[in-house]
């Protein structure tokens, strides 16, 4: 049996070649992509959960909403330490990088020398003994928990060791530091991408002498813990605690280990995250693919059953049963899919390589996994579920209706018919008009004032804070500002692009306070210049002006000029912003007089979708270690022509060639990651959503059309014009089509309004956009139908008539 339904299958298709050869590229194509995507989603939702016990594994986040900083998953671990005895905490890990530690009682050195090379750490952490009870790490050499217990000890990761000593077999080896050395104790195996843990050096973490210092704070709870609960209780305890009036907004909250790669974007955390908003769309488009990619299945095997009648008529005059005939169209729906689904992994397999350079992202199809499985059994229902209706409907008619000719009127088929191409016009206005407004809202994203220039601009990161930072004569600086293509530059602390580094409470003359976040960045001379800040009255920081350098006195008090922003002097109670010029604020707790010497515009730090917050700019001081140059590169010069030279004067002086130089407009672009991977996702995959509604369209087009072939020839020996034919058979679809932009305005509308309202710098959705979008499904729908109908409607009526 099953040999005579494979054998009519295989007739069928080589007969019906159109009709198949559609249904085979429309639905391997659709899979292929939807498969994509699907991969992208796993590799979100998959991250961390490896980890051991890792549902029951919190990260302790603050949310600082209240003071206008938001929530951060780096904290003083204080407070958690305090309650690591309560009943429902089972173990606490505390990880941080080593510049955290520069204000505790044991500062570390990142910067260290093999042989005559002078090496700086990448992704330095200090980290309690317990890191594995958290992290599934596995350790190719010597002890990782000694590594962690004792001073002086480090651990490396594999990557790590091989740069710094081109091995991995390294115990006991030496790493020397100004003042010391390190002996390494434990080499580990690289850690997986699937992680937002992110580190290749491990070092003790000592006991907290004076700080605060932040740092990640991980509990392991009880299984019947109850984390919101022991959240709030932190929360209380906190305040209770708290001197700061201001602290009483400030709450704590557990993120789950298995989410957290949702809430890991800034410059405090490990490894930049993902996005909800990203998995969302990878969701609803693989969803949607699938969706459209079985709606054209539907139809096409409806519109084939007109042509199969007298088949199924004379089947069952020869005593076919229903259940027969639905096994067989059954067994030709599933063949299809999955030789369909079969092609579609091979189009993923050449795909994929050039969709993760897209992405930055190393997805691959693994074939002995659940995914593949899960793969499977979607196609087998697909399979089914897409071939079960025409299967009824075909079957459902008695012999003597469908060897009469009856059979093709069938009412039902048509509706189906009408209800799936609506439902994929109205997927394709929506992605249209979404695709639009995503991309309008990126290019507002790339080109949105934010107070600073970012092109032409290189920033050269983490260089020692003692060796840039001085008043006068460098030798590093002078010869980086020789450089040809150098047009100047300025130092700074703050990574512009991502978030900023700390603040500080003025107290101003008039008694006005501001109790939220005022960032401060720590830079140097020609800053406006260079950076491309708008001075709006005042003046800038000029060597010519020596005195507005930081500088400290023998009684501890200390002095500097500042430029701040507008928002700040507002904030301070000074509309005009001349009279804030020359007014001199005072930080008591530091001992600070600092005096204004400029307002500038507003200066937006990080993403696009923060706040602009008071700012201001101070001179030649800086609480790091290290900080930054930023260069200004001259109109008409490529920046990355100028990189090579920077490297070259930079190891020639650090006897360094690990130090980052990187473009400030790429930084920038790297915040907003997330929106990119979501505008490129949605302009590869919604293009191909229309390409394959267009598809189905052409395919019921051409069953139309040659349904109604002789009713055409008919019509045209009555004197129907070749327009009017080809207008009788489009005025059908360019209904549908105009039913489903009404049908997808209102829910793309809202959709889009949700996407924008995450971003404080928006544009306003545009209406013409959606009349745009359905005009042009309709357009495409209509031309669709006319390149199927103009064919049949030239020929003569007589071919279509001779045998009536």
């Amino acid at each position: 049996m099953l040999t005579s339904y494979l054998s009519t299958a295989i007739r069928v298709s080589k007969k019906q070649k159109l009709h198949t050869l559609l249904n085979v590229i429309g639905f391997s194509i659709g899979i292929a992509a939807a498969i994509i995507v699907a991969l992208f989603a796993q590799s979100q939702l998959i991250v961390d959960k490896h980890q051991p016990d890792a549902n029951h594994v919190y990260r302790v986040h603050l949310d600082l909403r209240s003071v206008g900083v938001g929530v951060r998953g780096a904290i003083d671990p204080r407070m958690p330490q305090l309650m690591q005895k309560h009943s429902q905490i089972k173990d606490l890990l505390i990880i941080s990088r080593i510049e955290s530690l520069q204000y505790s009682g044991e500062p570390m050195a990142d910067i260290v020398k093999v042989k005559d090379q002078r090496f700086k750490f990448k992704k330095a952490y200090v980290a309690t003994p317990n890191l594995a009870e958290f992290v599934n790490i596995s350790v190719l050499h010597g002890d990782l928990t000694q590594a962690l217990s004792q001073p002086n000890l480090i651990a490396l990761s594999q990557t790590e060791s091989k740069r710094l000593f081109g091995d991995t077999d390294v115990i006991g080896r030496q790493l020397e530091y100004d003042g010391g050395s390190y002996e390494v104790a434990a080499v580990f195996a690289d850690l997986e991408a699937n992680t937002h843990f992110d580190f290749d050096v491990l070092m003790y973490l000592p006991k907290l002498q004076r700080g605060p210092f932040s740092s990640h704070v991980y509990l392991k709870l009880q299984p019947e813990a109850d984390p919101n609960a022991l959240a709030q209780e932190m929360t209380r305890e906190m305040q209770k605690r708290a001197k700061n009036p201001n602290f009483k907004d400030i709450q704590f909250q557990f993120i789950p280990l298995t989410q957290l790669h949702f809430h890991t974007n800034g410059t405090v955390e490990m490894k930049q995250g993902g996005s909800y908003l990203a998995l969302q769309v990878s969701v609803v488009l693989s969803t949607l693919l699938v969706i459209i990619a079985s709606a054209n299945f539907i139809n096409f095997n409806i519109a084939s059953a007109a042509k199969r009648a007298k088949e199924v008529g004379i089947r069952k005059a020869l005593g076919a049963s229903k259940s027969q005939l639905v096994t067989q169209f059954l067994s030709e729906s599933l063949l299809t899919v999955l030789f369909s689904g079969f092609l579609g992994v091979v189009i993923v397999e050449l795909a994929l390589p050039h969709f993760n350079q897209l992405i930055a992202q190393p997805l691959t199809l693994v074939y002995n996994s659940l995914f593949m499985l899960g793969l499977v059994i979607t196609l087998t229902v697909v399979g089914l579920f897409s071939g079960l209706y025409p299967a009824l409907f075909i079957s459902s008619f008695g012999a003597k209706k469908v060897l009469s000719g009856d059979f093709s009127r069938g009412r039902s088929s048509a509706r189906i018919r009408k209800i799936t191409l609506c439902l994929q016009g109205a997927i394709g206005v929506g992605l249209i008009a979404a695709i639009s407004m995503l991309y309008q809202q990126m290019m507002l994203v790339k080109q949105l004032d934010v107070g600073y220039e970012k092109a032409q601009r290189i920033i050269i990161r983490e260089l020692p804070s003692e060796l840039i930072y001085q008043q006068q004569g460098n030798a590093l600086l002078d010869e980086l500002g020789q450089i040809s293509g150098v047009a100047g530059w300025t130092l700074s602390d703050t990574n512009y692009a991502t978030a900023i580094n700390g603040g500080m409470h003025y107290t101003w003359p008039n008694g006005e306070t501001y109790d939220g976040m005022l960032a401060v960045i720590n830079t140097g001379y020609d800053v406006i210049d260079v950076l491309g800040l708008k001075l709006i009255t005042g003046r800038g920081f000029s060597r010519d002006y020596t005195g507005d350098w930081y500088r400290e006195q023998q009684n501890g008090e200390t002095h500097v000029a500042i430029l701040i922003t507008k928002k700040m002097a507002h904030l301070a109670g000074y509309e005009k912003l001349d009279e804030v010029i020359g007014v001199t604020v005072t930080v008591p707790r530091r001992k600070l007089t600092a005096k204004v010497v400029g307002v500038v515009e507003d200066i937006r730090i990080g993403s696009v979708n923060n706040a602009v917050q008071p700012t201001s700019l101070m001179l030649g001081h800086v609480d790091g270690e290290t900080a930054n140059v930023v260069l200004k590169i001259a109109e008409g010069i490529d920046p990355d022509n100028v990189i090579t030279e920077i490297e070259q004067v930079l190891a020639a002086h650090l006897n360094r060639r690990d130090i980052e130089v990187q473009s400030l407009y790429d930084e920038f672009l790297a915040a907003h990651k997330n929106e990119l991977y979501t505008l490129t996702m949605l302009s590869i995959f919604s293009p191909l959503a229309i390409f394959l509604t267009l598809l189905g369209t052409f395919g019921l087009a051409s069953f139309t059309t040659l349904r109604k072939e002789k009713e055409l020839a008919i019509r045209k020996v009555l004197g129907a014009s070749r327009i009017g034919l080809i207008s009788l058979v489009a005025k059908e679809y360019l209904w549908l089509s105009a039913l489903s932009m009404v049908l997808a305005v209102p829910l793309t509308y809202w959709l889009v309004g949700e996407w924008l309202n995450r971003f404080n710098e928006r544009i306003n959705q545009s209406i013409w956009i959606y009349g745009v979008a359905g005009l042009l499904v309709i357009l495409l729908t209509w031309l669709t139908v006319v390149l199927v109908t103009y064919k049949v409607a030239s020929r003569r009526p007589s071919s279509a008539l001779r045998y009536e």
